[in-house]
């Protein structure tokens, strides 16, 4: 900003804020030479105002000074202005533009444009000519150094307005949403069959219904108020139907029965909403039963969503699908990623199979192909493809394999076991009889421990001979336990949700241990039992001949997964974008690690946070770390190298 006139030297020349210099040295003296201090040798451009004293007399000069001074005396002429003062032009230009911006008078051998000319030019010309050049030349230059001076202010403002002022922000490309594209069959509404519920408005019919629970069918529909004979009527029409002598305990029944006279006039035995069997009375008095025709069809559905984070059903059906399909998709990918695994923004891509009762929507009977993509980008896409053979029929991976029942992992993959589960071992420390409730797996100090399956952490903390111990209750109220480890994985704690195979922490000697191994144990209800029953790894593998038939399969459903189009996310999902501080590379920043053992799922900082550069432009000094320690590139956290 600009100084008032007056107030204290004025710089002419580039001036460096005192607040960002790092050199240690003054900042030079460029105030103006008309404002010299008095000690100052006098500048020869100014003779004109120097003391008489000090210059050597001319009679030229001293007549053309006298002759100055007789005009100065009687005041400029009416039709010329004069402002030929160097401090008037000065001040002038000190309103109109700030501190620092007149480099150019301010260099060696330039001249004022104002400033008088030396005494030789001045004996060429008359002292009003003089007077005249120098006021013209004193606006121009005023206007020129206004104009400039507006201009160069706007693109180098004081450094306190930068702070001040927001930053810049990079605004995110225009995202058009898409809408649902789930690919559904032609749906068209058809009348059903007659119902007893269509009947219930009938004040001369009543209503029994039941359940056949543990009962026989005689005694069920007994407790219900039906009469037994009107009970062995229905047997005997349901016949060559349904054997009624084998009844399943969630079967219900429906009875319209006369409210006069007790009379069964129709009977509905229903196994599921889309399985239903009916005994009718005709005009000639017998029951006539027979299986109803819902008019039941199936078909493939095709779509993709985005998962909330919450829950997955609202999640399909807020992109298209029906209720239902978390239920087949669970059972699609049981073993090879279980729902609780899924993290908000996760995109699927699903062929599923619906079935339609009477022209509409009425359940999911299986998914036929599924593509799971995290959001994280970092993992392959899994895809998993329903494989129809007898013995072998299940959900397979794109390689062929198949988890067994519950999908469980040994903690560290290919590591060999050192010591099985054993209640008689000989202790090899203490030299008795001890129980050995857990798995011995040997590997180095410093190999990363995954969790065997998802769930939730129970325990951090010493375990005494357990040395470092890390308890994981799993949901299928397994709980298991990961000890002697060296460290535990960066910030995890008791209640996170750990993922299947998540590094929790890394292998070590601490505890009662004769070298570095990890102790791996499997409880249920405080009971420990052998966890390698768990069927660690254990997969179904193709054989030769299945596989190129799987091959087969997954060429045919690889195409119509492809031809699914990828959802746009919601607003709320998509990533923030990125503040741009400076248009120089940000320094000092780590590199991203390759080490798969760093991402053990803690939280990352906050990414959107930017650091403004430093005024002087030179990279800003590491900030200490915590407790006043320097940032060192090998010891740094996990979280900080995410």
């Amino acid at each position: 900003m600009a100084s008032s006139p007056g107030a204290g030297p004025r710089h002419v020349g580039s001036v460096v804020d005192p607040s960002v210099r790092e050199d240690g040295e003054l900042e030079p003296d460029l105030r103006l030479r008309s404002e010299a201090p008095p000690n100052d040798s006098p500048d020869p451009g100014d003779a004109a105002h120097a003391s008489p004293s000090a210059e050597e007399h001319h009679p030229i000069r001293d007549r053309l000074l006298a002759r100055a001074h007789a005009a100065r005396d009687m005041g400029p002429e009416p039709s010329a202005p004069v402002h030929g003062s160097l401090d008037e032009i000065a001040q002038t230009r000190e309103h109109a533009a700030p501190r620092g911006e007149l480099d150019v008078l301010g260099l060696p051998g330039h001249r004022a444009p104002s400033a008088p000319l030396g005494a030789r030019q001045r004996a060429q010309l008359s002292p009003t000519l003089l007077s005249v050049f120098g006021a013209l030349i004193g606006v121009a230059t005023v206007v020129s150094l206004t104009a400039l001076m507006i201009s160069i202010d706007r693109r180098h403002a004081p450094a306190s307005q930068v702070s001040s002022a927001p930053e810049p922000v990079v605004s995110a490309a225009p995202v058009i949403e898409v809408p649902p594209s789930v690919n559904k069959p032609p749906r068209q509404k058809v009348p059903g069959p007659w119902r007893i519920t269509d009947a219930k408005g009938d004040p001369k019919l009543h209503v029994l219904e039941g359940k056949i629970g543990t009962d026989s069918f005689i005694k069920a529909v007994s407790n219900a108020k039906l009469e037994e004979k009107e009970a062995y009527r229905v047997l005997a029409a349901m016949k060559d139907v349904r054997d009624l002598n084998k009844c399943n305990k969630q079967d219900h029944f429906s009875a319209l029965v006369e409210r006069a006279t007790s009379r069964l006039r129709a009977f509905e035995y229903v196994t599921s909403t889309e399985e239903v069997y009916q005994a009718r009375e005709g005009a000639d008095g017998f029951l006539k039963a027979a299986k109803l025709d819902l008019k039941l069809e199936r078909g493939q559905v095709t779509g993709s969503l985005v998962y909330d984070g919450k829950n997955f059903d609202a999640s399909a059906q807020k992109a298209g699908f029906d209720p239902g399909l978390g239920h087949v998709v669970a059972l699609a990918l049981q073993g090879h990623l279980q729902m609780s695994e899924l993290e908000r923004g996760d995109v699927v891509r699903v062929i599923v199979q619906e079935v339609s009762m009477l022209g509409e929507f009425a359940r999911y009977s299986g998914v036929e192909a599924i593509e799971v993509r995290h959001s994280d980008g970092k993992s392959e896409p899994l895809r998993v493809y329903y494989f129809d053979v007898p013995s072998l029929r299940g959900y397979y991976d794109a390689t062929g394999k198949s988890p067994t029942e519950g999908g469980w992992r040994k903690p560290i993959k290919d590591a060999p076991v050192t010591s099985p589960f054993n209640p008689k071992r000989m202790h090899p420390i203490l030299h008795k009889i001890m129980p050995h409730l857990g798995t011995d797996i040997g590997a180095p100090i410093g190999t990363p421990v995954g969790a065997s399956a998802p769930g939730t952490v129970s325990f951090v903390g010493p375990g005494g001979p357990a040395g470092n111990l890390l308890k994981i209750m799993h949901p299928d109220g397994v709980e298991t336990g990961y000890a002697h480890l060296s460290r535990y994985a960066e910030g995890i704690k008791v209640g996170d949700k750990v993922k299947r195979m998540q590094v929790i922490g890394y292998v070590g000697s601490t505890g009662r241990s004769t070298g570095p191994h990890l102790h791996f144990s499997a409880s249920r209800d405080g009971k420990f039992f052998d966890a390698e029953t768990l069927n660690l790894d254990g997969m179904r593998v193709l054989g030769k001949e299945d596989r190129d038939q799987f091959a087969l399969v997954a060429a045919k459903y690889n195409p119509l997964l492809d031809a699914i189009p990828l959802p746009t996310p919601p607003a709320d999902m998509r990533p923030e974008p990125i503040p741009v501080a400076s248009a120089a590379p940000a320094t000092g920043a780590p590199p991203a690690s390759d080490d798969p053992s760093l991402n053990d799922g803690s939280e990352t900082a906050d990414e959107s946070a930017t650091v403004a550069p430093a005024a002087s432009g030179n990279p800003p000094a590491a900030a200490p770390a915590p407790g006043g320690k320097p940032h060192s590139s090998i010891y740094l956290t996990d979280k900080e190298l995410m």
